[in-house]
C-alpha cells in the first residue's frame, strides 16, 4: 500500500513539474494589454501552455526583464528592443503601430491641428522618454510644426491607458494614444484621429531573448503567435 501511494505521488510530482515547465512569462507595453491577454488566451488553448503577463511602459518592462532574467518574451516596438540593447534570438512581428489623438466627449475634432484651438486646454501624452506612443507622438508634434504651438498644453503620464482613462474621465480635452487601446474606450470618449504620418514607422514584435531557445513553452508560444488566427487577432486590435 505504502509502495503504491509512494508511486502516485511521484507521478503526481512529475506532472506537476512538467506542468510548471510548460510556463512562459510575456512582458509587454500597457497600451497593448487587450491584445495580448486575447492572444494569450489564444495560445493557452492551442498549445497547452500557461502564459503569464507582465505589463508597463517599455521602458519598465525593459527593467523588469533586466533584472528579474525571468522573462523570455517581449512585445513591443522593434525600434526600443534597439536602443534598449535586449540579446534577442528572434523577432516575431505582430504588427503596425498607430499613433492616435483621441478627445473627450462634448467635443468635435475634424483635425489634429485643431489641438492649438482654445477649446483644447490640455493634452494628455504617454512618457516621452520611455513609452512608445509618448516618443511617437513627441515626434509627430515636432515634425508637425505644432510642438511649440501645445507645449504649454501637454501633461505628461506614464501610459498609453492612463492617457485614454483621463480622456475618457474628461481630465484632459485630448490625449496622444495608440489605436490599439483606444478602439477599446471607443464608447468612452468622443472620437479619435489616426495619425499616420510624422513619426518613425512603429513595428510591433515579439522579441525572444537568447539562452531560451530550447524552451518548450516558448516555442510553442512562438508559433503560436507565428499563426493566421494570432495575425486576425491583431488586425482586430487595429495593428
Amino acid at each position: 500500500m505504502l509502495k503504491k501511494f509512494i508511486v502516485i505521488a511521484v507521478i503526481f510530482i512529475m506532472s506537476a513539474s512538467a506542468f510548471a515547465a510548460e510556463e512562459v512569462t510575456v512582458a509587454a507595453g500597457a497600451g497593448y494589454r487587450k491584445l495580448v491577454t486575447e492572444m494569450a488566451a489564444y495560445c493557452e488553448q492551442k498549445e497547452g501552455i500557461k502564459v503569464n503577463m507582465s505589463f508597463g511602459n517599455l521602458g519598465q518592462v525593459i527593467a523588469q526583464v533586466r533584472a528579474s532574467g525571468l522573462i523570455p518574451v517581449v512585445i513591443g516596438d522593434k525600434n526600443f528592443f534597439t536602443r534598449a540593447k535586449l540579446e534577442i534570438a528572434d523577432f516575431q512581428p505582430i504588427g503596425k503601430g498607430k499613433l492616435v489623438l483621441a478627445w473627450k466627449k462634448g467635443l468635435d475634432i475634424k483635425s489634429v491641428d485643431e489641438i492649438t484651438s482654445d477649446k483644447i486646454k490640455r493634452i494628455a501624452i504617454p512618457n516621452t522618454e520611455k513609452a512608445i506612443y509618448g516618443i511617437a507622438g513627441t515626434e509627430y508634434l515636432k515634425n508637425s510644426g505644432l510642438a511649440d504651438k501645445v507645449k504649454d498644453k501637454l501633461m505628461v503620464v506614464a501610459t498609453v491607458p492612463q492617457v485614454n482613462s483621463y480622456v475618457a474621465t474628461g481630465e484632459v480635452d485630448a490625449g496622444f494614444s495608440n489605436l490599439t487601446d483606444t478602439m477599446g474606450i471607443s464608447d468612452k470618449i468622443g472620437g479619435y484621429i489616426e495619425i499616420n504620418e510624422g513619426y518613425t514607422e512603429i513595428p510591433i514584435v515579439a522579441g525572444f531573448l537568447k539562452g531560451n531557445e530550447n524552451d518548450s513553452a516558448v516555442a510553442k508560444l512562438k508559433s503560436c503567435l507565428a499563426d493566421s488566427k494570432s495575425a486576425e487577432i491583431a488586425k482586430k486590435h487595429g495593428l
